[in-house]
């Protein structure tokens, strides 16, 4: 009897031992993930910082009709996603070219009510450096001088070195439209 006593003793003392490290374990794994998790969200938004940025040298370069400066921010392999239907992931030069159309058809390209607002990951709805926004552009169309302005939706992507890799623009183009009649 007092061998299995002993023996009862000695495996309760084990387990009871087995059991704080595996509680510790688990704790310091949870912490390790936790810091992990908020690492990753600090360097986002730190990413998004300088992002955006680069979102608003774009947006400041088209407004000043710059395509040289506009150009050097979009990455080589830049996707495309105009405002008008069946424009999806069109290469670089489709937008500068589009863009040129519109620098010599507008004077005082101006985007107003502006909000900018970070990127999101579609799957965790967590941050992911890339950057939105909104507003409404104004412009005066050279010809007539007749005013523009239509409201204004962008998504930007931008790769590890800080370029643009994607812009998807969304906009109501029929306003635009009825300033060019």
């Amino acid at each position: 009897m007092l061998l299995r006593s002993k023996l009862f003793k000695k495996v309760y003392i084990y387990k009871k031992y087995t059991m704080k490290k595996m509680i510790l374990y688990a704790a310091f794994a949870c912490i390790t993930i936790v810091s992990c998790k908020e690492q990753k969200e600090v360097e986002n938004a730190d990413k998004y910082k300088k992002n955006l940025e680069v979102a608003k040298q774009f947006i400041e370069a088209f407004s000043t009709k710059d395509s040289t400066k506009e150009a050097s921010l979009l990455a080589e392999n830049f996707k495309w996603t105009g405002p008008a239907m069946g424009q999806d992931s069109l290469p670089k030069d489709s937008l500068l070219v589009s863009d040129k159309q519109m620098m010599n058809t507008f004077n005082e390209i101006k985007l107003t009510n502006t909000e900018f607002v970070p990127g999101v990951d579609p799957v965790t709805f967590k941050l992911d450096g890339g950057v939105r926004v909104y507003g409404i552009w104004t412009s005066k169309v050279i010809s007539t001088g007749k005013p523009t302005k239509f409201k204004y939706y962008a998504v930007f992507g931008f790769n590890e070195a800080g370029k643009i890799i994607s812009l998807e623009e969304y906009a109501n183009m029929e306003d635009l439209m009825k300033g060019l009649q």
